[in-house]
C-alpha cells in the first residue's frame, strides 16, 4: 500500500489531471466518473483516487453521491443565469466605482494585466479548445485590475467571489461551444481595456454585461444543442447586448442607474 508523500503525490497527480480534465470539458457535465476506470488509467489504487475525487467534489467540480458515486458537476441552466445576472450587477457597479476614483497608476495596472493576457497562449491546443492555466491566471488578473481602482474592499471581495463561482461555467462556455461562431474574446478584452482607460463608465459597463451574459448564452445554446427540443436558448436566453435585455435581467448600463 502506497503511504506517506509518495500516496499524497499521486493523489497530487490524479487529482490534477481530473481537474484539468473536467474544466476542458473532456468529462461532460453530467457524466459518471468511474473510480476503477481512472484507477487503470493512472495505474494506481481505488483509494488514490476516491481521495483525488473527494478534493475535486469539496471544490464544487464533482458530486458524491451514496450508493450512487461520482458524477461530474452537472450544467445547471438557472445556476448560470443566477451567476450571470448577480456578476453584472456587482461587476458593473465595482467597474463605474473604480473608474470613478481612477487615477495614474489605476491606468497602469490595468495596460500591465492586458498586455500580459495579450502575450499569454490562450489555447492548449486549437482542437479541444481548452484553456492554459496561464491564460486563465492572466485573464483573473485583468478583470482584477480592470476593479482595483474601487475604494470598497467588500465590493471587490464579492465580485471576485462571483468571478471564481463562475469560472467552471466559464471555462465550459469555450471548450463545449466549438461548434458555435468563434467569439473574439480578445477584442472584447481590448475594448473593455479601452472603456476603462477613457474613463468611460457607461461604455465599460456595458462592455462589461454584454463579456458576461455572453458567456451565459454559449452555455444555453449548448444545452439546446444536446436537447433540441428543449428551446432553452431561444426561450430564456441570457441577452448578449444591453440593448436586448428584458425588464429583469440586469445591464450594465442599467446597474448603477441611481449613480447617475
Amino acid at each position: 500500500m502506497q503511504q506517506g508523500p509518495a500516496r499524497r503525490s499521486l493523489s497530487q497527480a490524479v487529482f490534477t489531471d481530473l481537474r484539468a480534465q473536467i474544466l476542458a470539458g473532456r468529462h461532460a457535465p453530467g457524466a459518471k466518473l468511474s473510480p476503477r476506470t481512472i484507477a487503470d488509467a493512472s495505474q494506481v489504487s481505488l483509494s488514490v483516487v476516491r481521495e483525488a475525487l473527494a478534493r475535486l467534489a469539496e471544490q464544487g467540480l464533482v458530486v458524491a453521491e451514496p450508493q450512487l458515486g461520482f458524477t461530474v458537476v452537472p450544467l445547471v441552466m438557472d445556476d448560470v443565469r443566477d451567476i450571470a445576472k448577480l456578476r453584472v450587477l456587482i461587476e458593473c457597479a465595482t467597474l463605474r466605482d473604480a473608474i470613478k476614483h481612477a487615477d495614474i497608476e489605476y491606468e497602469a495596472r490595468v495596460l500591465a494585466s492586458h498586455h500580459r493576457l495579450t502575450r499569454t497562449p490562450l489555447h492548449e491546443d486549437e482542437c479541444s479548445g481548452a484553456l492554459t492555466e496561464e491564460w486563465a491566471r492572466a485573464h483573473a488578473e485583468f478583470h482584477s485590475a480592470l476593479l482595483s481602482g474601487s475604494p470598497s474592499p467588500r465590493l471587490r471581495d464579492l465580485a471576485a467571489s462571483l468571478r471564481e463561482t463562475a469560472e467552471l461555467y466559464r471555462r465550459w462556455s469555450g471548450c463545449l461551444s466549438r461548434h458555435q461562431p468563434r467569439r473574439d474574446v480578445p477584442a472584447e478584452h481590448r475594448a473593455l481595456m479601452q472603456a476603462a482607460l477613457d474613463r468611460d463608465a457607461d461604455r465599460a459597463a456595458a462592455l462589461l454585461a454584454d463579456h458576461i451574459n455572453t458567456t451565459a448564452l454559449m452555455l444555453e445554446r449548448y444545452v439546446d444543442a444536446q436537447d433540441p427540443g428543449s428551446g432553452s436558448a431561444t426561450a430564456a436566453v441570457a441577452p448578449v447586448g444591453t440593448r436586448d435585455a428584458p425588464p429583469d435581467w440586469p445591464s450594465g448600463s442599467a446597474s448603477l442607474a441611481a449613480e447617475r
